[in-house]
């Protein structure tokens, strides 16, 4: 993605937000803590180098930043990290070397076949920020970072799981809430695939857009207001409020750690409008039950009664800032009943 891309991308910036304003009454907008992200206006410098930004919910995680969950908190939503020193240093390298040794060895025992494709995935680069380090992984050199490390597994075990259960290869796939857009990245490699739909807030639809065009320059296209129509061989990246125009059937919707945060009405407004008329198979990771008295457990998905599912086990425990256990994160592969 071109700099005058990044800057004519920053210029629609508010153009979003007020359609967003304009269309929060339909349902999807969010009903917990994430409000105060609307207020926020990027810069053209914090859109290219956004992991030297600090954006919650964008699948980094504090220790990401090398920085504490006090640091982490909405008043620094947008600031630039700060500068790491000895201390934390070596705190993150302790983090980043525990995480290169946990998701390798992962790979080698669970997809072993699949280990020259993880090194492929977790490979990063300096054009986004961020902490990037190296490590030797079977003479292997990378230079990586703790998110992408984290990620990597997540587009090989979909490839594998549907073979598993011999459900399609997808060639049109939507994500929701799909952060900076790092998995469908990662399918975009691994899979043939023609058309994207990539649903989320505001500024993870921008962050998304930077990163997804650096991998695939020309074939971002944004829908951001009813002048926009999505388009076949595309990474669209749509608003939510506008996933009406989603007309085309969506072989595969993947979900990671956001259905769980959504309220009842978002999750009708979703099922509605683009689950039900559209998906043939799901794949999604969230809670077991609710954390909030505004959102829902799995097992209560309003479109579950039009899916059977395939696969339900737990890939472990979710705990709060305090310690205190929060329910089991759910790996659920569900398929439309009249496909099965």
């Amino acid at each position: 993605m071109t700099q005058d891309e990044i800057e004519a991308m920053v210029a629609r910036y508010p153009e979003l937000i007020a359609g967003a304003e304009a269309a929060k009454g339909m349902g999807w907008y969010p009903s917990g803590g994430e409000v105060y992200k609307f207020d926020y206006m990027p810069t053209v410098e914090a859109v290219d180098k956004f992991r030297d930004y600090i954006f919650g919910g964008i699948g980094f995680e504090p220790a990401d930043y090398g920085l504490t969950s006090q640091e982490f908190r909405p008043q620094y939503y947008g600031n630039k990290r700060p500068n790491i020193d000895a201390e934390r240093l070596k705190n993150y390298l302790d983090v980043f070397n525990a995480s290169i040794k946990k998701y390798y060895n992962e790979i080698i025992t669970e997809h072993p076949s699949r280990l020259e494709d993880w090194i492929e995935l977790v490979r990063e680069s300096y054009d986004f920020g961020g902490q990037v380090l190296s490590a030797t992984i079977r003479r292997h050199l990378l230079v990586t970072l703790i998110p992408s490390i984290r990620f990597a597994r997540r587009a090989i075990i979909i490839e594998e799981m549907l073979r598993q259960y011999d459900v399609p290869m997808p060639r049109t796939i939507a994500e929701i809430g799909g952060g900076h857009g790092r998995v469908v990245r990662d399918l975009l490699t691994l899979m043939p695939l023609e058309t994207v739909f990539y649903i989320d807030l505001p500024l993870n639809m921008i962050l998304a857009a930077r990163f997804l065009g650096h991998f695939h320059p020309g074939r971002v296209h944004l829908v951001w207001s009813e002048a926009d129509e999505p388009k076949e061989g595309h990474i669209n990246i749509v608003a939510p409020w506008l996933i009406d125009r989603i007309d085309t059937p969506i072989d595969l919707l993947i979900n990671y750690l956001s259905f769980q945060h959504m309220s009842i009405d978002a999750l009708n407004y979703y099922s509605d409008r683009l689950i039900r008329p559209r998906v043939q198979v799901i794949y999604h990771e969230n809670r077991d039950r609710p954390r909030e008295e505004f959102d829902l457990g799995a097992a209560d998905y309003p479109f579950r009664d039009a899916f059977e599912t395939l696969l339900s086990r737990s890939t472990g425990l979710t705990v709060g800032a305090q310690g205190q256990s929060l329910g089991v994160i759910l790996a659920e592969l569900l398929v439309r009943k009249n496909a099965a």
